[in-house]
């Protein structure tokens, strides 16, 4: 990738009538081939990331991968954010385009930034909202969209409980979230 180094691509997908295909690669790139108008691609921003791209994951003691900060496995936690290279969210027409968040209220769909000083008298751009047990302890700023997850993490426990209820015809085990056996 010119001006960047190698690079991979990591994904391949042709459309069904085989006129076009799509590639993503290791910067970050989508890259569309075909024939036709690019004019409805023009639409979308230049980036787009999951807030949860680069957040680090860790393994329990059964050796499942788990998301460090929320200790859940990855494909239970709620939808993503998109968000552009620098983590600024995008605006709500673009996370409607997330699976799973098609129908949010716009409330749900954009997290609220400010700014706030760190330690050293830098002043930086942060999600702010609310504060979690954890970070009131250890003195750090407060994160909207951690709340936001947790949130939609609660609706999503309280779903599958209401589903679990109406398919027996009671509660299972007093859990929300299922629990690998």
């Amino acid at each position: 990738i010119e001006g960047q180094g190698h690079g991979a691509v990591f994904d391949c997908k042709f459309s069904p009538d085989g006129q076009h295909f799509a590639c993503t690669d290791s910067h970050g790139h989508l890259l569309i081939f075909g024939f036709g108008c690019s004019r409805p691609y023009e639409k979308i921003p230049d980036q787009m990331f999951f807030h949860t791209d680069y957040r680090p994951l860790i393994r329990d003691s059964n050796n499942y991968v788990l998301d460090e900060q929320t200790q859940q496995a990855p494909h239970l936690m709620p939808p993503p954010f998109l968000v552009d290279v620098d983590g600024n969210p995008h605006p709500t027409k673009y996370q409607r385009l997330v699976p799973g968040r098609e129908n949010c209220a716009d409330e749900h769909l954009i997290p609220q930034l400010g700014y706030v000083a760190t330690s050293d008298g830098e002043v930086v751009e942060q999600v702010i909202g609310q504060q979690t047990v954890d970070q009131d302890e250890q003195g750090l700023e407060p994160s909207i969209l951690d709340g936001m997850i947790r949130q939609l993490q609660l609706q999503q426990d309280q779903r599958i409980g209401a589903d679990q209820e109406s398919a027996s015809g009671g509660p299972q085990n007093g859990e929300g979230t299922p629990r690998r056996g």
